[in-house]
């Protein structure tokens, strides 16, 4: 890509979070709570570009489309661009673009560790035979699109009510960097064959501490003894 492309196209993404700033400048932050979201409330967080550039933002991540969202007076917008991105600063937690998602960043060291954020929308009451019930619901009604001149040039507007009779089903995605290789795993046992040669230490480690590594501090513990072992 030339230069010139990726500067027109920065300085673009860093115009419209410019005027979503001096919008909500001196106002509240909206309190509005929905359940896909991974925090309470948007609240201000920092973006930082790839270009250097740090734009101060009202933010908020939807676990069920695992986008990043921002908001102005009501209106909620994604990032049409996230691999412009280096890094989101949200509540004191660090998140960095994955494709088109943030995954966060729990410990940096020799093995990084992350969490992908991640949730399902469940049908309540939609049996799909034999008892079972369909475990995920397209999104489409209820998001809109607005493709007039700025919001094309920006990002895109959407609806961020749920349907009805919907409920939001925790599914969230552990991931350690070891090696410059990106190793998923949601139980125990899969961590521990991530790392073969410290599996003694690491178990008698999670049995002493009592540990369970689908809590979010306990694994930020785990991840940081890790890399004392391996360092």
């Amino acid at each position: 890509m030339k230069f010139t492309d990726k500067v027109l196209r920065t300085g673009t993404f860093v115009l419209f979070f410019t005027f979503m700033f001096l919008e909500v400048q001196g106002q509240e932050d909206q309190s509005r709570t929905l359940p896909q979201f991974l925090f309470p409330k948007f609240t201000r967080g920092v973006v930082r570009m790839k270009t250097g550039v740090s734009i101060t933002a009202s933010l908020n991540y939807n676990t069920a489309d695992e986008e990043l969202i921002s908001e102005v007076n009501g209106v909620y917008r994604t990032t049409r661009n996230p691999q412009d991105i280096d890094t989101i600063i949200l509540q004191n937690r660090k998140f960095v673009p994955v494709e088109r998602a943030f995954y966060e960043v729990l410990v940096s060291g020799p093995a990084t560790f992350f969490l992908q954020n991640k949730s399902l929308l469940t049908p309540i009451g939609s049996p799909v035979g034999y008892g079972a019930k369909s475990q995920s619901v397209g999104p489409t009604k209820y998001r809109r699109y607005e493709l007039g001149s700025v919001v094309y040039q920006y990002n895109d507007v959407v609806y961020i009510d749920l349907p009805p009779n919907i409920e939001v089903t925790p599914a969230s995605v552990y991931w350690v960097r070891k090696n410059d290789k990106m190793e998923k795993f949601t139980t125990e046992r899969q961590l521990l064959k991530i790392f073969p040669e410290k599996e003694t230490q690491l178990k008698e480690f999670i049995k002493k501490e009592k540990l369970n590594i689908k809590i979010r501090e306990d694994l930020i513990k785990l991840g940081n003894y890790c890399n004392e072992l391996i360092k």
